[in-house]
């Protein structure tokens, strides 16, 4: 079974986002390059197309049906919706497509920035004139959460209209939604809370989260707020109940000597009216970015997740959550890429992109700019444009999105290089926007692709690295690591590589045949159903993108 005909059985099965499917290995067949499916892949391929005939169902379609291909890839199939509660889950109410409707907008979006601002900016990565981290520096250090207090609050100081700021480089960048700490493990919350006096409008008369809202309404950016499930600040958080989950060794200290007893059924209390404050106070809200749970301490038990869950979305029938009120980190990368939709909407690896992506799940990768999700003045790692760009790039071919991390300083401004790397995206995406919004994975051909809904077909095409030590990838690339090679940037499959004097061959799909490079808007030479692109001979570009149309 070839590869054209394992896709459109899939196709027409209604695998969701099957076209989506990851390439195990890049084999050699008459010495060109082919792509060889995972086999398990293929076994259930074969198996699904038994029970359709055997129950009397629509067969496979034939070749040249009047259904394309790529419409399954939109309106992906999910077994088994609507889902029922259990004592450890709620239940899943929507059908499979009130869900493809309700998660159009994140899947479309592809790109967002990530926004971690709290009382460990101030701190800028040093305690009492010693490096000690970002924004887990009070676990690092290993203080009770007073001497912590005393030492970050008279050091947070956000200027007046930096929201606006962030706002303006979300939309500068091409990101279409964002994601603010609304609190962090340390517990201090950047809203306006009936609940403690351990937040901004209390202790400096702020309410952080409602000029980040309306800043980014102000500019159509979509509001996502990450809300700690941990809490390092409030007496009756219970960590005990999973002892390996972080918690600072001077806090609980601090409640032993002072004979505070822990009452973890008061704190998830506390947890689900401060939700309840986000979600009316500040609606609608389009993201709950939760973290995180590990262990015993997660869903029911660690959470009361399910009643959370519930009442988040009876505040925001549209809101879209991820699956970290359950026991998944994100971290850990051999972890199947497989999700029950009653633990959210979708999976949050962290720091890498999956080899092959998440086929039929929705998934988001979550990385930084630097090296620090917090602000901590000894991180100068700041990655390119460049590198940005090829991550982002690999988010989108291997259907994901990404979620790129900024870290403003005490008084709000994103360190300028951060915000540099940021903006060259987004001169990127003002040339090759209609490349990554709206569009799907697209894996029928040997380049790194995407389809939009109108089957147009993007193929991206990025240069070899400059001489000197390669870019680490972040777990995988589209083209496989051989042997003998340590670390590869993406680049195209075909063999041949990327170079100005030999060019990349592109082999056009059945039934396409004009080409065009984004950004110059230049039609390319067509011959024998291929393009010959040759990047000397076009405008530079960090990854240049050829659009194929019928």
């Amino acid at each position: 079974m070839n590869i054209s005909t394992i896709a459109a059985l899939a196709l027409s099965l209604g695998f969701p986002a099957w076209s989506q499917q990851p390439v195990t290995k890049i084999i050699r067949e008459n010495g060109q390059p082919a792509l060889a499916l995972d086999e398990g892949f293929v076994r259930e391929l074969k198996q699904e197309s038994s029970i359709h005939k055997a129950d009397g169902g629509t067969p496979p379609a034939p070749a040249g049906s009047h259904a394309e291909p790529w419409n399954h890839v939109f309106s992906p199939s999910v077994p088994g919706l609507p889902m029922a509660a259990d004592s450890n889950h709620a239940p899943v109410r929507e059908t499979a497509a009130e869900r493809n409707r309700r998660m159009k907008w994140w899947r479309d979006a592809k790109f967002g920035m990530f926004i971690h601002y709290g009382l460990y900016s101030g701190l800028a990565g040093e305690w009492k004139g010693k490096p000690g981290g970002s924004e887990w520096i009070q676990k690092n250090v290993e203080v009770d959460t007073d001497t912590y207090a005393s030492e970050a609050l008279p050091l947070f100081k956000p200027r007046e209209g930096v929201t606006e700021e962030w706002a303006q480089l979300a939309r500068d960048a091409g990101c279409r939604y964002v994601v603010l700490t609304s609190k962090h493990h340390e517990g201090f919350g950047l809203f306006d809370s009936a609940q403690t006096d351990y937040d901004a409008k209390s202790q400096i008369d702020r309410d952080i989260v409602r000029e980040y809202a309306e800043s980014c309404r102000k500019r159509g950016l979509k509001v996502g707020l990450y809300h700690s499930v941990i809490d390092w600040h409030h007496p009756s958080y219970d960590n005990t109940i999973c002892p390996d989950l972080c918690y600072p060794a001077g806090q609980a200290e601090m409640l032993k000597k002072k004979n505070i007893p822990r009452d973890h059924a008061a704190y998830q209390k506390y947890l689900h009216a401060q939700v309840r404050e986000l979600m009316t106070s500040y609606a609608p809200i389009d993201i709950m970015w939760w973290d995180y749970s590990q262990g015993a301490m997660e869903g029911e038990k660690g959470w009361k997740a399910p009643e959370l869950m519930e009442m988040a979305r009876s505040l925001n029938p549209g809101v879209i959550m991820n699956n970290r009120l359950y026991a998944y980190s994100g971290l850990n990368q051999n972890q199947a890429g497989t999700l029950d939709l009653r633990c959210g909407d979708y999976i949050t690896p962290e720091r890498f992109i999956p080899r092959h992506g998440y086929p039929g799940v929705d998934w988001e990768t979550c990385m930084t700019v630097s090296d620090k999700w917090g602000y901590n003045r000894y991180d100068t790692n700041v990655k390119s444009p460049e590198v940005i760009i090829e991550k982002l790039v690999e988010c989108v071919t291997k259907g994901g999105n990404l979620l790129l991390n900024v870290n403003p300083k005490a008084d709000g401004t994103v360190p300028e290089k951060v915000a540099a790397a940021m903006r060259g995206v987004g001169q990127w995406l003002k040339l090759n926007a209609e490349a990554v919004y709206g569009t799907r994975a697209w894996t029928e051909l040997d380049q790194p692709a995407s389809i939009n809904e109108q089957g147009d077909i993007f193929v991206f095409l990025i240069p070899p690295p400059d001489k000197g030590p390669a870019e680490p990838p972040s777990e995988g690339t589209m083209k496989e690591l051989t042997e003998g090679t340590e670390y590869a940037r993406m680049q195209p499959l075909d063999a041949t590589g990327y170079e100005d004097d030999e060019g990349v061959s592109v082999t056009l799909p059945a039934g396409y045949t004009k080409a065009v490079l984004l950004g110059d808007n230049a039609a390319l030479p067509v011959a024998d159903g291929k393009i010959l692109f040759k990047a000397h001979e076009h405008s530079k570009s960090p990854c240049s993108v050829i659009k194929l149309s019928k």
